[in-house]
């Protein structure tokens, strides 16, 4: 258990937590706290959250409920009510109510990450459509020259 924990510390989805970590998550202690940040501050907790779901479901989100499966895993004690879940809206669309703006890749949701052939494939991306729970194609539905996360973690800008 230890050296899982160790392995999983220095791996892709550790350095997302250790990113987190520096923004001062932890030293947070008020329930009020607010969440800002850019687009790839979004796709790492997005990751982060399915990195955890996917180490207790042994697979990645299903495509028709991934927002609502990673929602519970995106939330932090010191986060006020109602900010986890900008943690799921594009920050260009923050304020526009049901307009979310990522989308999982359809090729890995609901499957294990050992059935993954491309180390390199996308997670979540930043999708041209702005609905909710919605899964594409990172090749035809992704916003032109947006922020991608691959499944190991790695942050990528999609060709124009």
């Amino acid at each position: 258990m230890i050296l899982g924990g160790v392995a999983a510390w220095f791996s892709p989805a550790g350095d997302a937590v250790r990113d987190l970590l520096k923004t001062g998550i932890l030293e947070k202690n008020e329930a009020n706290a607010k969440f800002e940040g850019d687009s790839i501050t979004h796709l790492k907790a997005l990751h982060v959250a399915a990195e955890v779901y996917h180490q207790s479901e042994e697979k990645f989100p299903e495509a028709v409920s991934w927002m609502d499966d990673l929602m519970p895993r995106l939330k932090t004690g010191d986060l006020a009510q109602g900010e986890a879940e900008k943690k799921l809206v594009r920050p260009d669309l923050q304020g526009k109510s049901g307009s979310y703006g990522y989308a999982i890749n359809l090729a890995v949701a609901g499957k294990y990450r050992g059935d993954i052939k491309d180390e390199k494939a996308i997670l979540f991306f930043e999708s041209t459509n702005t609905r909710s729970n919605w899964a594409d194609d990172p090749k035809t539905g992704a916003l032109p020259g947006g922020k991608a996360i691959t499944i190991k973690g790695e942050i990528v800008t999609l060709p124009n």
